[in-house]
């Protein structure tokens, strides 16, 4: 059985810790006061990149939330608030039709764990999207993982994926096709060096 844990955003299957997407992927590193994109070398200082970090959890618990129908639009920040008009907006050029969301799941073929943000229609193509407040430059290996995962738990799974950005800054929003032929094998690529890496350290 999967579970999660929050507080350490561990996911396990019968009781025993397994990798998730993000942990798999694992673009950013913290060195001392400072994020190391482990890809382009990039810096972020570790304030800035934690806020980023914070805010996204924000959005995504607020989304979450609203596709619930329990937000409490009361007591919803104006910041929150510009953005969820960023989604409503989405909504309303694209009329997805929601399947499900925040859906945890488990590949027993791979081991590992994901939780996708939102699965829908649009036009009778079935997405899965992942919404994003800033850089998205690994959503492409990352949904095509959340695409696995639903793969072996629906029959037939998800053939097109993208990323709904939202900036903070209220520019509007960008839905953005993710179409990489190389996503997955990617990703696989990733989850190697994730299992290689912890299997020395459990030796």
């Amino acid at each position: 059985m999967l579970t999660f844990d929050k507080e350490t955003h561990i996911y396990k299957w019968d009781d025993s810790p397994i990798g998730s997407v993000t942990q798999i992927i694992r673009q950013f590193v913290k060195v001392g006061n400072i994020y190391v994109n482990i890809f382009d070398g990039a810096i972020i200082p570790a304030h800035v990149f934690e806020a980023a970090g914070e805010w996204g959890t924000a959005i995504h618990s607020m989304l979450h939330f609203y596709l619930d129908r329990d937000l409490d639009m009361e007591t919803l920040s104006p910041a929150l608030e510009a953005t969820l008009n960023q989604f409503l907006q989405w909504m309303d050029d694209y009329k997805p039709e929601i399947i499900s969301h925040e859906e945890r799941l488990y590949s027993k073929k791979y081991n590992f764990a994901g939780t996708y943000d939102l699965k829908c229609k649009i036009k009778g193509k079935a997405y899965i999207v992942d919404y994003k407040t800033g850089a998205y430059g690994m959503a492409g290996p990352q949904i095509a993982a959340y695409a696995q995962l639903d793969k072996e738990a629906h029959k037939g799974g998800i053939r097109h994926r993208a990323v709904l950005y939202l900036p903070k800054n209220n520019g509007g929003y960008k839905f953005i096709p993710m179409t990489g032929l190389n996503d997955w094998q990617f990703f696989l690529s990733r989850l190697n060096t994730y299992n290689f890496t912890n299997t020395r350290r459990q030796q």
